[in-house]
């Protein structure tokens, strides 16, 4: 397959999944393509961590991009730019990332060419931040993919909002929607469980410190909890706008010493800092998917989580943790004290059970080829309608329409 990947920044520093299913797609020896509609991220992203993306680690060092500036092109520029460039590489198949100005400008470019698209939708393209031109988009695209059940459900109707943004719910033809999570290479499946302890118990929580994440909860249900175990602790991994607030949150509370915040740490940083703690807590009020909660079940920890984003994928309840509903402290104190008085050997099976829940249904090997069979669907389903690949590509490179 010849692929061209629309995404509004490249390279995103948090982003890497993008960077893994190109070089995935790569190594299954399809061409790979990539417009670019900004060359930089939004601000406060690209240098949080202080680093940049080293793209050779992916293997897509040498993946073709066209960078664009799309702020400052008209509709029709941004269109002959990105049609040039789909002509020059034989494209196939168009994936956007996500369903705002890339997903937009996909519909554009498959409506000019005849080449199926796909859109991905993450967290805000559904719950917040909806394109104006979503059903146009859902009505044209051979596969619309959430990547999570939760923003499906969200999308259908099925899981109202108290406040849905225009557009939502979709009507969508049957087997239209797919559901294609975020995941991680098996590599990363830790061996064992983290070791837990009975002296000390550090529970985590990793994002950035912004309102929606719901830190603050976390202390209070965790304040709740000091008296009765004594080496607890509690640890935020992030930084951002809310660290001097939760830090004096904390204070008040009576967690003291108790309590950290790391500020921003690397991917790489991350992961190691959750091999060293024993519970891991995301008590958001919304997600789309949230990532770190799969980093932290892949290293091997018991989950206590809000009902949101891919959470209700990643546990399965008594057997590796728990839910609670976003802003419920009593249940997230609840949740947080059946593990505590579990003891120690019960957290740590808890711990490997999330190693094989999570990692059957979140893993590289077994995600990917769900995507590229969501690809290869949508060329075959373009051949039933007469339309063969090469045709397709001629009339992308002769510009005639359908």
């Amino acid at each position: 397959m010849n692929i061209l990947y629309i995404v509004q920044y490249w390279p995103s520093l948090f982003e890497t999944y993008m960077f893994r299913e190109v070089g995935w797609m790569k190594n299954r020896g399809h061409r790979t393509a990539i417009v670019s509609l900004s060359s930089a991220g939004p601000l406060g992203f690209m240098n949080e961590s202080g680093q940049r993306v080293n793209l050779a680690e992916f293997g897509v060092e040498d993946v073709p991009v066209l960078q664009l500036e799309s702020t400052k092109l008209s509709r029709e520029s941004l269109l002959d730019q990105a049609l040039s460039f789909s002509r020059h590489h034989r494209t196939e198949l168009i994936d956007a990332h996500f369903a705002r100005e890339p997903a937009e400008l996909a519909c554009d470019l498959s409506t000019s060419s005849g080449i199926p698209f796909t859109v991905r939708m993450r967290g805000g393209d559904v719950h917040s931040r909806t394109s104006p031109r979503l059903a146009e988009i859902a009505d044209a695209a051979h596969a619309i993919c959430p990547v999570s059940q939760f923003l499906a459900d969200i999308l259908t109707g099925e899981r109202p909002l108290a406040k849905p943004p225009a557009g939502i719910p979709l009507h969508l033809e049957p087997g239209k929607l797919q559901v294609l999570p975020y995941n991680l290479p098996g590599k990363y499946l830790a061996d064992s469980p983290v070791q837990q302890s009975e002296e000390v118990q550090v529970i985590a929580s990793a994002g950035r410190l912004v309102p929606i994440k719901r830190f603050e909860d976390l202390i209070e249900a965790a304040s709740g909890l000091v008296d009765e175990f004594p080496g607890l602790r509690l640890l935020i991994i992030g930084g951002g706008v809310l660290t001097k607030d939760l830090e004096e949150k904390a204070n008040e509370a009576g967690l003291g010493h108790r309590f950290g915040v790391t500020g921003f740490k690397s991917w790489e940083e991350v992961l190691k800092l959750l091999g060293q703690v024993h519970i891991y807590v995301q008590p958001s009020e919304l997600e789309g998917f949230c990532l770190t909660t799969v980093e932290a079940a892949f290293q091997g920890l018991p989950l206590v989580l809000s009902r949101t984003g891919i959470h209700e994928e990643c546990v399965v309840p008594e057997v590796n943790g728990y839910l609670f509903d976003p802003a419920d402290v009593k249940s997230l104190r609840e949740g947080l004290k059946l593990l505590l008085r579990a003891g120690a050997a019960r957290r740590q099976e808890m711990g490997s059970a999330s190693i094989e829940i999570v990692g059957n249904r979140l893993s590289e090997e077994s995600v990917m080829p769900r995507i590229e069979a969501v690809f290869r669907s949508a060329i075959d389903a373009s051949r039933l309608i007469g339309e063969e690949p090469e045709v397709l590509r001629s009339r992308a490179r002769t510009g005639e329409n359908a």
